[in-house]
């Protein structure tokens, strides 16, 4: 987090703090260890400036902790300083901090008073909630809302953020996605995320209530992105920014705007001198404004523009102008929009420039389909080691042609993006494209089945996949923590993959990338990644002729409407499973969608059907040696039995799940099962016996961090409790369970609700 410099005053825009807002801890021991260094040799930093080769001001912001170290910066300083290696361990920690939920300002920002007076005007003392910042690409909407947001935290109790990739690569953000980056930004673990978008929003506007907030909502598409996301508490203000009039915001929340123009010739001429020193700048002022005039005045542009001049001290601005007129005129060649010529010539010119590994690095990432990615994910479509591409991903960070966000992840601006993307499909790379394709769809199903063997290491469903290929470098979670927030981090990449790798003719790959998430989906729920992933999953197998990957993406297709309670498109893909299982002959698959339909007479209360299916779906797995999917299926078959009446039969099937679940001691298996043995001896009057498999339930939720499952036996206890007549002891814990789902399921909520309201 970065350090305020220049808040308002508190009679101005309302309290403020007494202190100011910690910045990142690591990344300032780095600066002190830095300063301590270069004090102690008695240099100046232009001194260590001209010892380590890298920029004065740079270094004094890393000092202050505002801006993180690059490792390439760690490794100069530390050499020109005899440092022994000190610096560059601490910039690796510094580099391992979390995210900042706020990104920190740019680095070089001139002119935007009355923008900033604007901003001040409609936040703090105009009625309006909601405030957007409109302008064309390019023309520093980001660059003055960053700006503005970090001077004015302190004004805030909390400063929400959130990039709504509305004109980036791939897909814009949904609600889902955008909700989960404010709630996580607040502060809420991804395990106690709910997964329905209603209810995310109820959960943040009740964390924001009472509380001063600035929510700040990145390149926004479109009214429609916006309006399910805006929390509309009272202290809440939502500042926005996009490329176009959000009317409909205008119209439905009162919204206001701010509109962004290019910068002035003198404002842009002073960002120039500003980036590339001003002596320099003095001495060639119409070089200065000819590059200014080229980019248009966008700030964007002059900051790649500017950092092409800065690393060629030896010429001339007007002669660095004169090849950027060259460029200009070859794309004009190339029917470029004229509008765009000079914003991409400083593009191409910049590119051009880079040495031929940091090039190639730079296209590749355009082929990434994310919104963000991490060096792992870079590292992957160069095929080196992680720790060489953080280096040149770091070259483009300082030459302006990628943004850092927070300590482990980049990301393009969306013009950039499309430009490497672009020099990516070039002819000339095809067959580079096509290998940093298959290495970077790899690494992400390499890390999907690392996941999956991590958060279920008891289940024997995992896959091995073999040896990575040649150029990637497998991750490895050491804890079910790692592999969960790793899943839940890389969600909105994962269709993206998935579609990579369809359309470049990888189709196992493009439909076992879902198919290995399928373990995270059940815990976290993402419904619109779970849907979405494996409708590429299934054009994928379609494409391959694979009626195996065709089979379990159905499966798991059809598993997700089920439990959104879509039951006739959940019935429709468990038939086309088990017709294509059948084809294929005794395999789980056709267990598991046997079991689904089943499942689904069973919620339409064809019991008799629902044991019918079930028993087919036992028998499969028991045939091929399958004990996860037979002791699941006995699970689901205990619970038809006991909705027939059936005791014995019902505890018989139970008892037999649990024990394959303890013998592999797989809590999550154990707990599943024995809230439905709970319910079983309580519907045939064996209170007590359900009370104690219900606490053997909860301890074994609780040993797997499964929430919704403590709170289910939670619940079953209560009804046990309610039935030997101790209302007072039920209550209690029903409305344990009720803080436990809460804010993850609706139906549960209401139904723990209900069974308080009608007990009290």
């Amino acid at each position: 987090m970065t350090e305020n410099s220049g808040s308002a005053s508190s009679g101005e825009t309302g309290k403020a703090r007494t202190g100011p807002r910690p910045v990142s801890t690591a990344a300032l021991q780095f600066g002190r260890a830095l300063r301590q260094r270069r004090q102690a040799k008695g240099l100046a930093l232009r001194e260590l400036q001209k010892l380590a080769y890298v920029d004065k001001s740079l270094i004094s912001r890393v000092e202050r902790g505002l801006t993180p170290p690059s490792v390439e910066f760690a490794e100069a300083c530390d050499r020109a300083l005899d440092a022994g290696g000190t610096l560059i361990v601490l910039a690796e920690a510094a580099r391992a901090e979390p995210y900042v939920h706020l990104p920190p300002p740019p680095s070089h920002f001139v002119g935007r008073e009355e923008h900033f007076s604007l901003l001040d005007e409609k936040v703090f003392t105009g009625p309006a909630k909601v405030v957007f910042v409109a302008g064309p690409p390019g023309v520093g909407k980001t660059a003055l809302v960053l700006k503005w947001a970090n001077q004015r935290q302190e004004e805030f109790d909390g400063v929400l953020w959130s990039d709504l990739r509305g004109y980036a690569a791939g897909s814009p953000a949904q609600p889902a996605d955008i909700l989960d980056d404010l709630l996580r930004c607040v502060g809420v673990r991804p395990d106690r995320i709910p997964a329905e978008d209603h209810m995310r929003l109820a959960l943040l506007r009740g964390l924001l209530r009472g509380q001063r907030t600035l929510v700040v909502l990145d390149n926004a598409l479109d009214s429609h992105q916006v309006r399910p996301v805006l929390p509309g508490t009272p202290d809440t203000t939502v500042l926005i920014t996009s490329r176009r009039r959000l009317s409909g915001l205008v119209v439905g929340s009162g919204a206001v705007q701010v509109s962004l123009e290019p910068l002035e010739d003198l404002e842009a001429a002073r960002l120039m001198a500003d980036l590339i020193g001003d002596e320099r700048a003095a001495s060639d002022p119409e070089g200065v404004d000819e590059l200014v005039r080229l980019c248009a005045a966008l700030p964007l542009a002059v900051n790649i523009a500017a950092e092409r001049v800065a690393t060629h001290p030896h010429q001339s601005v007007a002669e660095l102008a004169g090849e950027l007129v060259a460029e200009g005129r070859r794309l004009e060649l190339l029917a470029v929009d004229d509008d765009a010529v000079g914003v991409r010539a400083a593009f191409s010119w910049s590119y051009r420039a880079l040495d031929p590994d940091t090039a190639r690095m730079f296209r590749l990432l355009g082929l990434h389909p994310g919104p963000r990615f991490t060096a792992g994910a870079a590292a992957a479509l160069a095929g080196l080691p992680e720790h060489d591409a953080r280096r040149l991903v770091d070259k483009l960070v300082q030459a302006y042609l990628v943004q850092q966000v927070g300590a482990q992840y980049y990301r393009f601006h969306d013009l950039l993006r499309v430009y490497a993307a672009e020099e990516a499909a070039a002819e000339q790379w095809r067959d580079e494209r096509q290998a940093a394709v298959s290495r970077l769809t790899h690494w992400y199903l390499y890390a999907a089945n690392a996941a999956g063997w991590t958060l279920t290491p008891a289940r024997d469903h995992h896959v091995d996949l073999g040896p990575a290929p040649e150029g990637v470098e497998p991750i490895r979670f050491a804890t079910f923590d790692d592999a969960y927030i790793w899943c839940a981090a890389e969600m909105p990449s994962i269709t993206g993959v998935a579609r990579l790798a369809l359309d470049h003719g990888l189709y196992e790959i493009g439909w076992r990338l879902p198919v290995e998430m399928f373990d995270y989906h059940l815990l976290g729920r993402p419904w619109q990644t779970w849907i979405s992933s494996h409708d590429v999953a299934i054009e994928a197998a379609k494409a391959g002729g694979d009626l195996g990957g065709l089979a379990w993406s159905a499966i798991n297709l059809a598993e997700a409407h089920r439990r959104r309670g879509d039951l006739d498109r959940a019935h429709e893909l468990f038939s086309q499973a088990v017709t294509l299982a059948e084809e294929i002959g005794p395999n789980p698959s056709l267990g598991w969608a046997l079991v689904g339909l089943g499942n689904i007479a069973h919620e339409r209360e064809d019991y008799d059907q629902a044991v019918r299916l079930i028993r087919q779906g036992v028998e499969v797995c028991a045939a091929i040696g399958y004990q996860l999917g037979e002791a699941t299926a006995r699970v689901h078959l205990g619970r038809a039995y006991r909705d027939l009446g059936e005791r014995d039969l019902a505890l018989d099937h139970g008892r037999r799940a649990l024990d394959v679940y303890a013998k592999d001691a797989d809590q999550h298996g154990m707990g599943f099962a024995l809230v439905p043995l709970a319910r079983t001896c309580r519907r045939f009057g064996e209170l007590d016996r359900a009370i104690g498999y219900c606490d053997q339930a909860l301890t074994a939720y609780r040993n797997c961090g499964d929430v919704w499952g403590q709170a289910d036996a939670l619940d079953e206890r209560g009804c046990a409790l309610a039935e030997l007549g101790q209302a007072e002891e039920a209550l209690a814990v029903w409305r344990n369970a009720l803080q436990l789902v809460m804010d993850l399921d609706d139906r549960k909520a209401g139904v723990l609700r209900g069974r308080i309201e009608g007990a009290v």
